[in-house]
Order: C-alpha cells, then structure tokens, then sequence
C-alpha cells in the first residue's frame, strides 16, 4: 500500500459513525479505510494512539481487533486502512447487536464473550467506556457452526491519564470493570431494554 498514491474512492460507505464513515478499500476488499466528515478528529486521533502503543508493545495478536496497516490519501480526504471482517462466505459480519435483537439469547454467545474477555486481558487490549455502542462488536462467521467477537471500535482507554494501562495488574483490573459494563448492555440489548 502506498501511502503518496491517491486511491479513488467512488462507492457508498458500508458503514457510517459519529465521525468517520467506512469504506471499502477498492483495491483489496478485504480491507476497510476510516475517513472522517466534519471537522472533528477525536476518533481518528485515539486509534492512532492506540495502534501506536500496541507496536512499541510488539503486539501481533490481532484475532479480535482489526489489524492497522497505515494512513492513506483518497479523494475524500485522508484514511485509516484497517482489516475488513468478513464471514467465511465473504459477507461483511453483522454486529453482535443485531443477533441478539433478532431473538437469539445472549446465552447463545457465552463460548465466543469468554474468548473475546480473555484475549483482552492477555493482550492488555483497554475497552473505552463507550464500548457498548450496537455496532462496535462484530459477530465474525468463521464457518456455518463457528464464529468470534471482533471488537471495531471502542478500544483503548480515553480518560486523561491512561499510563497505567501498560502495567498488566492495572489494565487488566480496568478491563475486568468495563467487561462488566459491556456485559450488562449486551443484556439489556438482548431483552429489548436498548
């Protein structure tokens, strides 16, 4: 991916935030460039951040966040490309909000929450508070019987002081606390609540 050539971006966005709307990369449809509208940057300044401290911690897991490959120039302004997730039929995944909206129990998704609580306390991966938002934890299909949690937003801590969050007793405490949180609105989801 080269970052001086300008990619031509000429479809919709799949997906769209407060801040950023999503696009497809139209070289690699498994890719996905964050652009954002308007003036505020808030976001896009965050994940930067975020991204940075997982490569100076060397960190190479990434099965459930995406994974960040740099800023690009498109003719809608500059872009975060990260990975696209896609079921294993090559549909872009659903978020976990919309299963659990259309009926299925949150029961139903305990093997893929253990998975995902503990990859981020093995990783020291910080969910922000806001987490809980419906569409930033995607249900990945893997095949018709299997599927993970992919958190696309959310991560990283966004209070002032979050210099703790390198020390694994105290991320992982803060991880635990907000897991708690995420877990409470994934079941009031699941019954209608939000």
């Amino acid at each position: 991916m080269t970052k001086n050539q300008l990619i031509n971006i000429t479809a919709e966005p799949f997906a769209k935030g407060a801040e950023r709307a999503c696009y497809q990369h139209p070289d690699d449809e498994n890719k996905v460039i964050k652009i954002r509208f308007g003036e505020v940057n808030k976001q896009t300044r965050r994940e930067l951040a975020i991204y940075k401290n997982y490569a100076q911690r060397n960190m190479t897991n990434f099965q459930h966040v995406p994974q960040y490959y740099g800023k690009v120039e498109t003719n809608l302004g500059e872009g975060m490309v990260f990975d696209l997730i896609r079921d294993f039929d090559g549909v872009i995944s659903e978020p976990l909000y919309h299963s659990l909206r259309s009926g299925s129990p949150l029961s139903e998704f305990f093997p893929q929450l253990e998975a995902l609580k503990h990859n981020l306390l093995d990783n020291l991966i910080v969910i922000s508070a806001d987490i809980v938002g419906r569409h930033n934890i995607l249900l990945q299909k893997l095949s018709p019987a299997t599927s993970k949690l992919v958190i696309v937003d959310g991560i990283g801590n966004h209070s002032a002081i979050n210099w703790f969050d390198n020390f694994r007793y105290f991320a992982q405490k803060k991880i635990n606390r907000r897991w708690n949180r995420l877990y409470i609105r994934l079941e009031q989801y699941a019954k209608g609540e939000r």
